[in-house]
């Protein structure tokens, strides 16, 4: 049995040097190469002196040999320990440094979406100061341009209502002068626009007046009221061609082409003045 006692925790100490010399007051004494123990003066023999001293010598050789050999283990297990140790720092190392880079990649997507929401949302704001600049360039130009056009129309407003009404007088002219008949018409209409008239009298230009009076005989012209009705046809020369005057109990009718030239006028006129 060992009498080395194995622990993985060994303190290691400054070894103790002992001189032979030093050794001066045992109570053995060696004579003569005999070794004599002064215990009630008994001696071993030398058989038992070489044994005793080979037993020693092989214990000494164990005891060497398990301390080495306690040594190395141990220093195979510190080797051992500090191998697990550099292992886990090295793992560490990674998974810190996978971390960190994984870190890293969020804060730059973070930082790049934070930077493109932040660029979006200038470049709307531009967008949309840009769309009001512009609208309010347009809404500018569009109210220029409606003032150059009030401008443009009132400077010719007043030769384009006398151009308007030069072209409704010569397509009247010429109305009349390709169908005699217009006059029929007009009288017709200002006889249909007088209520249950009586004893009327219809104004003519002495150009229309043969024209009227044959039709009236063949009784052309619708009824106007009751069988006592009297029509009266009259030349005037202060009627134009293609125009007449009718008087009645119920009221009087001015079908004059000048009359009816004046209303389109101011017709025209009440439109102008709406639109501008």
């Amino acid at each position: 049995m060992s009498r080395v006692i194995k622990n993985s925790q060994m303190l290691l100490t400054v070894p103790i040097t002992i001189d032979p010399l030093e050794i001066t007051e045992t109570e053995d004494k060696v004579e003569n190469g005999i070794l004599f123990r002064d215990d009630n003066n008994h001696c071993n023999p030398p058989e038992m002196e070489d044994q005793e001293f080979e037993r020693i010598k092989i214990e000494s050789q164990k005891i060497l040999t398990e301390t080495e050999q306690m040594v190395m283990e141990l220093l195979e297990k510190a080797r051992d320990e500090a191998r697990d140790i550099i292992s886990n720092a090295r793992e560490e190392a990674e998974v810190i440094k996978m971390q960190a880079g994984e870190e890293a990649v969020s804060i730059r997507k973070k930082a790049h979406q934070e930077a493109y929401e932040e660029g979006l949302r200038q470049a709307q704001q531009e967008i949309e100061g840009d769309r009001q600049a512009a609208m309010q360039q347009s809404q500018a130009l569009l109210e220029e341009a409606r003032q150059l056009k009030i401008k443009a129309f009132r400077s010719c407003e007043a030769d384009m209502v006398r151009l308007v009404m030069a072209t409704v007088k010569k397509v009247i002219a010429s109305e009349l002068k390709t169908n005699p008949d217009t006059i029929i018409n007009i009288l017709q209409e200002a006889i249909d626009f007088l209520d249950r008239p009586e004893n009327i009298t219809v104004y003519v230009n002495p150009q229309d007046l043969d024209k009227v009076l044959e039709v009236m005989d063949k009784g052309y012209l619708t009824d106007i009221g009751t069988n006592n009705n009297k029509i009266s046809i009259n030349a005037d020369e202060r009627i134009s061609p293609g125009g007449c005057l009718l008087e009645s109990d119920a009221g009087s009718v001015d079908a004059q082409l000048e009359t009816r030239i004046t209303s389109v006028n101011n017709a025209i006129q009440e439109v102008v003045a709406d639109d501008y």
